[in-house]
């Protein structure tokens, strides 16, 4: 029998450290999902930003810090070079904004949005639960670097990615299940730097889902855990970019500007 490898658990972390990236991708154990697109049936939206303006701060939908951040503002234990700034984030044309640019310091002033356990920096409290759909619109930054996700976050644990990506692996997305200890690489030719993509994951109690598509109606399911998060499992959404420290993957380039954008962002239950 293989030895199955186990993600790690702590907020944002890589998969699985490049130099055991063969163990990782050996036991990470792939299955075939009989739902060829996303489950909408009978659905509502529960939650949902379309970027139009940027609510953000004290008494508004997002927070711009996150508990999973040892210092609220910075992760350096984690591998990241990030230094969280709502200066780092904005709204165009119906689009979120998030730039992370070098300081002289060594650090990246970046940006994070989040609904709750932001630190006192904002967020409407709204949860993400079992049974749910979470739906995003994303473009990945260019070849020049970043660490973009999405994913959720409570009380020091219930993370669960939506994506992962990594500029070092441009043709690579991580799907990772931290509740159970299960995740994935998904390799496509749609996923590769400045590419806009279509994702989504259903936070089903038995098996979670991920689908990916070029286009919302065109999206497909393309991996299921077979272990899903449980029947009490609730946490806040998180949207960033984060920046690699060098420990696993290569620091960017100190000059370039690292843009992560997300069109749409939804909750459906």
């Amino acid at each position: 029998m293989r030895k199955r490898h186990r993600p790690v658990r702590t907020a944002g972390m890589l998969l699985c450290p490049l130099l055991a990236l063969a163990v990782c991708a050996q036991g990470t154990a792939s299955a075939r999902p009989q739902a060829p697109g996303l489950p909408m049936a009978g659905r509502h939206a529960a939650f949902g930003d379309e970027f139009d303006g940027l609510s953000l701060g004290e008494g508004a939908r997002w927070g711009w810090q996150s508990g999973a951040y040892a210092d609220c503002d910075s992760n350096k234990k984690n591998h990241k070079l990030d230094l969280l700034s709502p200066d780092a984030v904005s709204v165009d044309g119906g689009v979120l904004d998030i730039t992370a640019r070098k300081r002289d310091d060594g650090l990246w002033e970046t940006g994070l949005l989040t609904t709750g356990d932001s630190c006192g920096s904002g967020g409407n409290g709204f949860t993400e639960r079992t049974g749910d759909l979470v739906v995003a619109h994303v473009r990945l930054p260019g070849p020049e670097g970043g660490w973009p996700a999405v994913w959720s976050w409570r009380d020091g644990k219930n993370e669960l990615d939506l994506f992962e990506w990594h500029a070092a692996h441009p043709d690579r997305l991580e799907f990772i299940n931290h509740v159970a200890n299960t995740g994935h690489y998904w390799k496509d030719r749609l996923v590769r730097p400045n590419a806009w993509l279509w994702l989504g994951v259903h936070l089903g109690a038995r098996s979670v889902t991920w689908y990916a598509g070029a286009s919302r109606a065109g999206m497909r399911a393309v991996w299921s855990d077979r272990k899903g998060v449980g029947r009490g499992f609730r946490a806040h959404p998180v949207i960033n970019l984060s920046v690699d420290d060098g420990r696993y993957l290569p620091r960017p380039d100190p000059d370039a500007v690292l843009r992560f954008r997300v069109g749409f962002f939804g909750v459906y239950r």
